[in-house]
């Protein structure tokens, strides 16, 4: 178990290093509208997940989220998630989840999927009546 984490950690690494340049690029996994995601997000084993600032979480949060600040570092990303479930991810406008599920993908997250626009699209969609 201690060498998986190792090498969870390397991937984390290697992976966050080479997401320093590859912001916006689409990455290797599904953005979804709000409408898709809202959908995404219905099904009971789906981890949704906050990747911005306590601060940020706190002022407003999409509800049975859970906070992960990838500010802080992606390594919670592993320890806090399961990699056999499905994981949708958000932040305030794409771009912080854009890289989260570069990560996650690249230590072998088998279902990750991105909030196209984050929770600015999000609160957007709903304010206009939807």
């Amino acid at each position: 178990m201690e060498r998986l984490k190792n090498v969870l950690l390397l991937f984390f690494i290697f992976a966050m290093n080479s997401c320093v340049q590859c912001s916006h690029t689409g990455g290797h996994f599904e953005r979804l509208s709000v409408a898709e995601f809202k959908e995404f997000i219905a099904n009971p084993d789906v981890q949704l997940v906050d990747v911005r600032t306590a601060e940020e979480y706190n002022a407003g949060h999409m509800p049975g989220s859970i906070n992960i600040d990838v500010l802080q570092g992606h390594e919670e990303l592993a320890t806090k998630l399961d990699p056999e479930r499905p994981v949708a991810l958000y932040c305030r406008s794409g771009r912080r989840s854009e890289n989260a599920g570069i990560v996650l993908k690249a230590v072998f997250f088998r279902n990750v999927v991105d909030l196209e626009g984050g929770y600015n699209a999000w609160t957007e969609y709903h304010n206009d009546g939807e």
